[in-house]
């Protein structure tokens, strides 16, 4: 992503926490593009869970507006809860006693920690609210933050601190979620300061397990933060296609269907 295409997806996040709602020519006319590249940026937020798309416009996604429970559950929010809770179950089913766990952002890790059993010892260190919230309450869960700047659209904690805090722990296993999954391509996201601390969250565990529901197999974001090769397993649900099965198969990965 260009230095310019990222001061504009900032400024357009700006203009929508000023107004509820705004129309891609009102954002056009404001930032002096053409609606095509508006439409194009909006695409690329939405994807990253930060806007909802209306007709001819968009309204920027606020966590502040929910509580934890029906940001994880909104059938507005997240078309596919009920994919994203299996995989979250069968993730959570992967950790054991003592492990330390890395937990990613986006729409599918909130599921982990809430099906994680809640009486087994376990460190997590996480960089978003909601997952952060949804843990904070566990006696057996030694809970650590990533701190730093926290991004309102996005419920995420970005600070070189934070990053360096990851580049220093090692954890058992890291559950990471990725915009866009692509066999050449790779795992990429929306946003240049998440992928700075995925990139850090794969390099320093252990066992590498992205979980992504089947919509996100075949299409590729704005930043790299992985190859491919970097997973150890894989957790999705049985819409993955054939082909893309057998790419992640012949590649050594172990693939999990969660039902």
């Amino acid at each position: 992503m260009s230095i310019k295409q990222k001061k504009r997806l900032n400024e357009i996040i700006k203009l929508l926490s000023h107004k509820e709602r705004m129309s891609v020519r009102e954002i056009a006319e404001a930032l002096s593009v053409s609606e095509m590249t508006i439409r194009r940026d909006l695409n690329n937020l939405q994807s990253g869970g930060i806007i909802n798309r209306t007709h001819g416009g968009a309204t920027l996604f606020d966590i502040r507006k929910t509580n934890g429970e029906s940001y994880i559950l909104g059938e507005q929010i997240e078309k596919n809860a009920k994919l994203k809770s299996a995989i979250g179950l069968k993730a959570a089913s992967l950790i054991e006693p003592n492990e330390t766990i890395f937990l990613d952002s986006g729409s599918t890790t909130p599921f982990i920690a809430k099906y994680v059993d809640p009486e087994i010892p376990i460190t997590v260190l996480c960089y978003t609210l909601k997952n952060a919230f949804i843990l904070n309450n566990r006696k057996n869960t030694n809970l650590i933050l990533a701190g730093g700047y926290y991004h309102k659209f996005s419920n995420i904690f970005h600070s070189s601190e934070g990053c360096e805090l990851i580049k220093k722990v090692r954890a058992d296993k890291a559950f990471i979620a990725a915009a866009g999954i692509d066999i050449k391509l790779g795992l990429t996201t929306v946003f240049y300061f998440e992928a700075d601390i995925k990139r850090a969250m794969v390099k320093s565990a252990q066992k590498v397990i992205l979980v992504a529901d089947s919509s996100k197999f075949g299409k590729v974001s704005t930043i790299n933060f992985a190859t491919l090769d970097e997973v150890h397993t894989i957790i999705t649900d049985n819409g993955i296609n054939e082909d893309m099965k057998s790419s992640i198969i012949e590649r050594g990965i172990e693939l999990i269907i969660a039902d």
